[in-house]
C-alpha cells in the first residue's frame, strides 16, 4: 500500500509476483486478492511511467481473466475500472478520451449483466471527462475529445442512478472551454450546465474556477454578484452551493472503496 500511494509500481508489482508465486508453492494466505491488485492499479495511476496506463490495463485484464476462470478473490470492481481510467486521464496517451470512454462502457455492460459491483459513479464519468479535456495531438483527435466529452455528460444527465456533482460540472466546463474554437456554442453548453449545476446545488469552487476562464462568460452570468472585479464564492445564493461534498473526503471513498495533479 505504501509503494502503491507513492506510485513506485514496479515494486508494488514485484510484490503482486512473490504473492503469486508462493501462493501456487501451496500458501494460499497469501493469495492476492482484489485489494491487493487495486493497489498495484492505483500505483500505476500514480506512476510516471509514460506506459503506465497500459500496464494498469493489463493487470485489470488479468484480474477479469481470472474472475472468470473462477477465482473469485481477484474480481475486479467500479474501483479496479475507476483506477485504470484516471490512469489514462492523467496520462498524454494518444486516444485516451476514446479508451476511457470504453473502460466506461465496459463497466456498464458488466453492470447491466449483474455484476452490481461495477456499478459507476459519478467521479468515473468526471475522470471521462478530464481525459477528455487534457486530450493533447492533431485537431481530429481533439474533436474526438469534443464528442466524447459531451456524450458522456449528456449520458450522466440522463442517468437515474447518478446525480451529476460539482466536480463532474466542473469538468465539463473545462472540457467545453479547452477544446471548442466555437465560441458561441461554448457559451451555450456552458450556460445551459451552468443553470442546471445552480438549480441542482452543485456550484462548488472548482466549478466557479472554471468559469473564470472565459472571462466574458463569467461577467454575464454572475454580474450582479461582481464587487471590485470579483465574486466571493461565499455570497453566492446558498441554493446554489447547498449539495456541494467534501470533494476529499468523497475522492478518497472513490479511491479506497469507503477520480490529482493540482490542474485548473
Amino acid at each position: 500500500s505504501a509503494w502503491g500511494n507513492c506510485g513506485y509500481a514496479n515494486k508494488a508489482v514485484a510484490l503482486l509476483d512473490r504473492m503469486t508465486a508462493l501462493t501456487n508453492e501451496g500458501k494460499a494466505n497469501l493469495r492476492p486478492d482484489a485489494t491487493t491488485y487495486n493497489t498495484v492499479l492505483h500505483a500505476w495511476s500514480q506512476s510516471s511511467d509514460r506506459n503506465a496506463p497500459v500496464k494498469a490495463l493489463g493487470l485489470l485484464e488479468i484480474m477479469l481473466r481470472l474472475d472468470e476462470g473462477g477465482d473469485r478473490s481477484a474480481n475486479p470492481d467500479v474501483l479496479s475500472f475507476s483506477t485504470v481510467i484516471n490512469a489514462f486521464s492523467k496520462s498524454k496517451f494518444p486516444r485516451k478520451a476514446r479508451q476511457t470512454r470504453d473502460l466506461l462502457r465496459r463497466m456498464k455492460q458488466l453492470y447491466e449483466n449483474g455484476q452490481e459491483r461495477m456499478r459507476p459513479n459519478v467521479y468515473v464519468y468526471a475522470a471521462v471527462l478530464n481525459a477528455c479535456a487534457y486530450t493533447f495531438g492533431r485537431s481530429e483527435e481533439k474533436e474526438e475529445a469534443l464528442k466524447i466529452g459531451i456524450e458522456t455528460y449528456e449520458e450522466l444527465q440522463s442517468s437515474t442512478e447518478i446525480e451529476t456533482n460539482h466536480v463532474a460540472y466542473g469538468s465539463f466546463f473545462r472540457v467545453c472551454r479547452r477544446l471548442m474554437d466555437d465560441d458561441y456554442r461554448r457559451d451555450d453548453l456552458i450556460t445551459s450546465a451552468f443553470r442546471q449545476c445552480c438549480s441542482d446545488g452543485q456550484l462548488g469552487e472548482y466549478v466557479l474556477r472554471q468559469l473564470r476562464a472565459v472571462p466574458e462568460l463569467y461577467v454575464s452570468l454572475l454580474q450582479a454578484y461582481i464587487i471590485d472585479g470579483e465574486v466571493l464564492y461565499q455570497d453566492l445564493p446558498s441554493s446554489w452551493k447547498c449539495n456541494v461534498k467534501d470533494t476529499k473526503r468523497k475522492k478518497g471513498e472513490a479511491q479506497f472503496g469507503r477520480k490529482k495533479n493540482g490542474r485548473s
